[in-house]
């Protein structure tokens, strides 16, 4: 309760609690994420996103303090998957998804907020684990991608052929046969996800793509096999970055 209540003191914008806030909070969300119970760690993990998009001024000074235990809360944790009986079938459920979900919205909250506070090596080992990981993250991390290609175009065009690779197999990944219509629809739309991004990163780093074989490889394959959604995305966003040169 005492966590959910702080997170609803940033969504006031004014600075009315700020002097409140200052000398208590980074010790209040450290102590709140390091928590044994994992629903306060995702409650702690929302309070800490709000901070990210409402009031970074408090909350950016403090990264070195607070993005360790962001990044690992990122790590899938063995002993929090467990096997459900379903009739005659067994599913796998991920008890930790929601905390990991959670830290990669905290992370790209800062991306948005406080990115040159950021040690942007431990942010592409993150997001390249990420994109290994179930859908709502990959979505997540494509959406950084987005984001870094522009504020770290360098260090993104060095990993193109990894983030290559992670797309192709996500995208070979199909639902398979019997899947129901929610499977399919997700599928569509991480598929969707994956080609903007690869659009923006093989635009925005044309030198980089030059020297990485691999993603060279991966792109010429998803242009011949989603040639149609490829064409429909380019002239989007061609569309939306000639609207944002007539606003500027």
């Amino acid at each position: 309760m005492v966590i959910s209540a702080i997170r609803y003191t940033f969504t006031d914008t004014t600075h009315s609690y700020d002097d409140y806030l200052r000398p208590v909070i980074i010790d209040f969300l450290s102590t709140m994420i390091d928590d044994s119970v994992i629903d306060n760690r995702k409650l702690a993990l929302t309070t800490l996103n709000s901070a990210a998009h409402n009031k970074p001024y408090l909350i950016a000074p403090h990264l070195q303090i607070l993005l360790p235990k962001v990044y690992r809360e990122t790590i899938i944790r063995p002993e929090l998957v467990r096997e459900v009986q379903m009739g005659p079938f067994k599913h796998k459920v991920d008890d930790g998804l929601d905390v990991r979900k959670h830290a990669y919205e905290t992370l790209y909250a800062f991306v948005e907020t406080a990115f040159s506070r950021m040690n942007v090596l431990e942010l592409f080992s993150r997001i390249l684990v990420g994109l290994e990981d179930e859908h709502d993250i990959k979505v997540l991390c494509n959406l950084m991608l987005s984001k870094l290609v522009v504020l770290a175009r360098d260090e993104t065009s060095k990993r193109l052929n990894e983030i290559g690779d992670r797309f192709r197999q996500t995208l070979q990944t199909k639902p398979k046969e019997n899947a129901v219509k929610q499977e399919n629809e997700k599928y569509a739309e991480l598929t969707r996800s994956i080609l903007r991004t690869s659009i923006a990163l093989n635009k925005e780093c044309s030198a980089g793509v030059l020297h990485a074989q691999r993603w060279q490889e991966y792109y010429e394959t998803i242009k011949a096999q989603h040639k149609s959604e490829m064409a429909t995305l380019e002239k989007e966003e061609a569309k939306a970055a000639k609207g944002g040169a007539s606003t500027d």
